[in-house]
């Protein structure tokens, strides 16, 4: 029982094996599980990233090229996630597929990039991947060699001295603070975890060290000298030929013999030179400080994951057998080889000769196995094939059962595989086109006979969803699969098929009997030993059963159970499906309460179903497409069960016709009357996902006339003019309504909306001071805060009405509050360019001018950068067109920097 691990835990992984002080556990498992938050979930994200990015103390450069990589990862990870159903698979096969199959292929890719033209790891061995475990003979015995090792011994050999003179010179030189090096130098040696703090302590950026071993290139010496100390300095290390092919990038046969035999023209020479003094160059302290941490990082995930997947074997195992980590090191290995000698041989070609080329290099049995993922020639398809792949190997597998090995050790082994993948690969090709043909078979002849031809469960399981077959069709395939069936989840999962025809097909299907045949077939599902394996997709079926019989309650119950139980294994899509369901039934009938749906959200975006969007649409019109969903598609009562009508339309529908008949020839004697008559529809939020008041809603229906009236009356013919008169008369009738309803029901004013705004923060945007005056007066509380933190003064700030800011300022309301970025309303009359008010504020409140945004700018800052930055300042005027407002022209801003530079000359 286990699903995809979530990127979020990849990066803790990465987190701890770094040695970054964590998070206490119960937040930390609620991020690696996506449960925080969305604030919380992306601070801490933003939080995780910039420790890992600060502890290797990466420039701006490698952390944006980090982030690009991240987030191409990230979404192709996401992808596959939500397209993989993991059956009954447990974490060590999922993890061990993950890895082999997507994670160490593409890791080794985007490494090797990073590493074109020019290696990052400069002056380390070139010959030999130092930042992994290597298989190596010491003193006649096999064993592992260790990062962190690696990187003690290239420190020793380029300090020029063994380990204990090291040691003994840098405790005399810190006056016997360091006295514990030598202690730490062997603990790490020998695969004690190092902490990040004892290498910033041993290696701080004034550390004096002496590199007698590294190698000084002399600019003052002529080709030939040069060559020369580089020979004399190889002869005085006593490096062998081997030893040195393990050092330098010069490994091709014969090739360094010659250079050490002097045989060589002077370009071979000084590419020697070269590969010399980059290898032994002294680093610098920052350098040793990233070589120690990446070793530590990747030696502790080694053997966490070790534990994870082999947790009998020793750490110092090279039988790749029983070590399985060694193959996804042999994996990442060939990949980021084969990556480097692509560039190196056909990067001058282009990236199509050069991809041809990496494509041809990996062994065909394993092109749509291992590699399939970093095919260039698969590139818009591969996640999604992949998914497919893996959601086949992990119908197969029994959970503990051992781990089968991605590549072989030796040509027995290797023999051994091919054959296995290429049977492999043959039969999922021979499954695809079998399930075509029964397909086909069906649709032109005796579906029963066609069913019985195929014995596969798994291919007569491709044919039952498919949109083309009939009803009875699909009958006679859930009944085959039941004949099929080897097992409990075999039989459940073809009872998941024909709810599936009951509970999601055309309404027209159903039949009266359709209640009573869903709740046999639930009841079989949930009494059968198939049901934990099926859990999720049956309490998703469940509630639809209940949503059908009138029980919304009993429905939203099992949609969260439903929720609940999807992080227990991977359903391909199905997350985002109930994650949707949920939300949709939960603003059907009332407002969006942020708190208690946002998780909904969260599972929607989690869950993929927001892919097709070009822009991540907001939680508030997610609700409002959830709720139409909802009622024109979720919701589908049974035969003879009585549809429940949409919360507030009747109601408000029949008093707004009552309204509008009022507003054209009523007296206000009798809009009084309306407002007594309709005080129940008065006293709370009308039963809709924007949980409007009918104060609210008729004044944004009136402004959204008011906003089209230009445009019909030009558009009117002369003959219609007269009716456009009427209409205008109709919405002066209708605004003085609203401040006739804010006097004789002023609960109406304090309640908000789905984005927490109240009808006085729009009538201060709208610059509308006479109701703003009458809102006050009646009670309105200037001091309430919408979802991102504005108060009705942020509001006024944006219009061009002075009154409204000053009727506000003389109530009085609250000073100090801001938004969620942090802007008081002094920081938007600025980017407003509103300049009264921009004066009314400092002159009552000076302090404000000192106040910073989240951006850690004061308003005269934020003036000052949108004038400096025309980028900026450009998205800024877009955005706000989108809403049919602007910001402010650059000579306003210009005169609000003077208003501001002359308060800050006072204060």
């Amino acid at each position: 029982m286990s699903s995809l691990p979530l990127i979020e835990s990849i990066l803790l992984e990465i987190r701890q094996s770094a040695g970054i002080q964590g998070y206490p556990t119960n937040k930390k498992d609620k991020f690696a599980k996506g449960q925080l938050s969305l604030d919380m979930h992306r601070l801490m994200g933003e939080e995780t990233l910039e420790a890992i990015f600060g502890a290797f103390d990466m420039d701006p450069q490698m952390q944006r090229d980090a982030m690009h990589n991240l987030k191409e990862f990230a979404n192709a990870y996401k992808h596959i996630e939500n397209s993989t159903w993991t059956f009954a698979a447990d974490l060590r096969q999922i993890v061990w597929d993950m890895l082999g199959y997507f994670l160490v292929p593409g890791l080794a890719r985007r490494v090797a990039f990073w590493n074109l033209p020019q290696p990052l790891d400069a002056g380390m061995p070139g010959g030999r991947f130092w930042y992994l475990p290597e298989i190596i003979e010491q003193s006649g015995n096999t064993t592992l060699y260790m990062p962190v090792a690696q990187v003690v011994d290239w420190l020793l050999d380029l300090l020029g001295m063994p380990l204990e003179v090291f040691s003994d010179q840098r405790s005399d030189s810190t006056a016997g603070q360091h006295d514990g090096l030598k202690r730490s130098l062997y603990n790490w040696r020998v695969a004690t975890p190092i902490s990040p703090d004892s290498i910033e302590k041993y290696f701080a950026d004034d550390a004096q060290l002496s590199f007698k071993g590294a190698f000084q290139l002399n600019d003052t010496q002529t080709p030939a000298e040069q060559f020369e100390a580089a020979l004399q300095f190889v002869k005085g290390k006593m490096l062998t030929v081997d030893e040195l092919r393990v050092e330098i990038p010069m490994a091709q046969a014969g090739r360094l013999e010659d250079i050490l035999a002097g045989s060589v023209g002077e370009d071979e020479q000084a590419t020697f030179v070269a590969c010399i003094a980059q290898r032994y160059a002294a680093p610098s302290m920052k350098t040793i400080r990233q070589r120690f941490l990446l070793a530590r990082t990747v030696q502790d995930g080694y053997c966490r994951l070790l534990k994870l997947l082999c947790p009998d074997v020793d750490r110092q195992c090279v039988d790749e057998q029983q070590n399985k980590v060694l193959q996804l090191f042999s994996i990442y290995k060939f990949v980021y080889n084969t990556t480097i000698a692509a560039w190196r041989n056909y990067g001058d070609q282009g990236e199509v000769a050069e991809n041809h080329w990496f494509e041809e290099q990996l062994p065909e049995w394993d092109k749509f196995g291992i590699f399939l993922s970093i095919l260039p020639s698969r590139y818009s398809t591969a996640n999604q094939e992949l998914a497919q792949l893996l959601t086949r190997r992990f119908y197969n597998m029994t959970p503990g059962e051992p781990l089968e090995d991605h590549i072989g050790m030796n040509p027995e082994s290797v023999a051994k595989i091919i054959r296995r993948n290429a049977d492999r690969a043959e039969s999922f090709c021979s499954e695809i086109v079998r399930a075509e043909q029964l397909l086909s078979k069906m649709q032109v002849a005796s579906p029963w006979r066609a069913l019985q031809h195929e014995q596969s469960y798994w291919v007569v399981s491709q044919v039952a969803a498919h949109p083309q077959l009939s009803t009875n069709a699909r009958s006679l395939v859930v009944n085959r699969l039941r004949e099929l069936a080897a097992s409990p989840a075999d039989t459940v999962q073809a009872i998941l098929l024909e709810l599936n025809g009951y509970l999601n097909g055309e309404r027209k299907q159903r039949t009266k009997d359709t209640p009573a045949k869903v709740a046999i077939l639930l009841a079989e599902a949930e009494e059968s030993q198939g049901y934990e394996l099926w859990k999720s997709p049956i309490l998703q079926y469940k509630a639809k059963h209940l949503l059908a019989c009138n029980q919304f309650e009993d429905a939203g119950k099992c949609f969260r159970e439903a929720l609940d139980a999807i992080n227990e294994r991977n359903y391909g899509p199905v997350r985002g499906e109930i994650a949707r369901d949920a939300f949709a039934l939960s603003v059907a009938n009332q407002k969006l309460i942020h708190n208690n749906h946002e998780k909904f959200y969260r599972e929607m975006l989690a869950g993929g179903m927001m892919n097709e969007c070009e822009e991540m649409p907001s939680i508030e019109e997610t609700a409002r497409w959830v709720s139409e969903y909802f009622w024109d598609t979720l919701y589908e009562p049974y035969p003879g069960v009585p549809a429940i009508v949409r919360g507030s339309s009747k109601q408000f529908d029949r008093a707004f016709k009552e309204l509008l008949k009022l507003l054209d020839a009523g007296t206000e004697n009798e809009l009084a009357q309306w407002i007594k008559s309709n005080r129940q529809l008065l006293n709370s939020n009308l039963p809709d996902v924007d949980g409007n008041s009918v104060l609210m809603l008729l004044f944004k229906m009136r402004s959204s006339f008011v906003d089209r009236l230009p445009i019909i009356k030009q558009m009117a013919p002369f003959e219609l003019q007269d009716d456009v008169n009427r209409f205008n008369l109709l919405l002066k009738k209708w605004r003085n309504f609203i401040g006739q309803l804010a006097k004789e029901h002023p609960k109406q004013l304090n309640i908000v909306d789905i984005k927490g705004q109240t009808p006085l923060m729009l009538a201060a945007q709208a610059g509308d001071d006479e109701l703003v005056k009458i809102m006050l007066e009646a009670g309105a509380n200037p001091d309430l805060q919408d979802i991102k933190g504005m108060t009705a003064l942020h509001s006024a700030t944006k219009s061009n009405s002075v009154d409204c800011v000053n009727y506000l300022l003389e109530l009085p309301c609250r000073l100090d509050l801001v938004a969620v970025d942090g802007r008081t309303p002094l920081h938007t009359a600025t980017w407003m360019g509103n300049q009264d008010a921009v004066r009314q504020l400092i002159s009552i409140a000076p302090k404000m001018a000192w106040q910073r945004d989240a951006g850690n700018n004061t308003p005269l800052e934020l003036a000052e950068h949108l004038l400096e930055n025309s980028d900026e300042f450009e998205r800024l005027s877009k955005e706000r067109a989108k809403f049919g407002t602007r910001c402010a022209t650059p000579e306003e801003l210009q005169q609000v920097v003077q208003a501001l530079e002359n308060v800050a000359a006072v204060c």
